[in-house]
């Protein structure tokens, strides 16, 4: 039997797609991304004006509902809070431009990398089970 931490990162590998949620105006605001991992850290690429990066500077924490699919929606799925922890690092933007290249219209000076640290994951809907939380930090 798979543990936790190994049913997580079993989700966060095999799905790119979530839902990240920022606050602006002391409103949620959420939007689809797509992101890559490294272990449970979680990076995506966005352009540098957007007004996520507005939001995260402001307010760095987020919410982010992670691997959904609509060929199985009982399938389980993520709840991850987490803070961003670095934005337009060159070495961390080298590290992920690959996955994301082709996904974007705009050049890649354009765009600025963003690491994303979870603070807690939730596993959901796992047939029968309540939701189980994996500890931070995540060893």
């Amino acid at each position: 039997m798979e543990t936790l931490r190994e049913q997580i990162l079993e989700i966060l590998n095999k799905q790119n797609i979530g839902s990240m949620v920022t606050v602006k105006d002391n409103k949620p605001y959420a939007r689809y991304m797509t992101f890559t991992n490294d272990d449970f850290t979680l990076f995506a690429m966005t352009e540098e004006d957007s007004s996520k990066v507005l939001d995260l500077e402001k307010n760095p924490y987020t919410h982010i509902l992670y691997g959904y699919t609509l060929e199985d929606v009982d399938a389980p799925y993520l709840e991850i809070e987490g803070k961003v922890t670095e934005f337009k690092d060159d070495e961390l933007k080298l590290k992920v431009t690959n996955f994301f290249r082709g996904l974007f219209t705009k050049g890649e000076s354009d765009m600025i990398t963003i690491q994303i640290e979870p603070t807690r994951i939730r596993l959901m809907n796992k047939k029968g089970q309540p939701p189980q939380e994996l500890e931070y930090p995540f060893s």
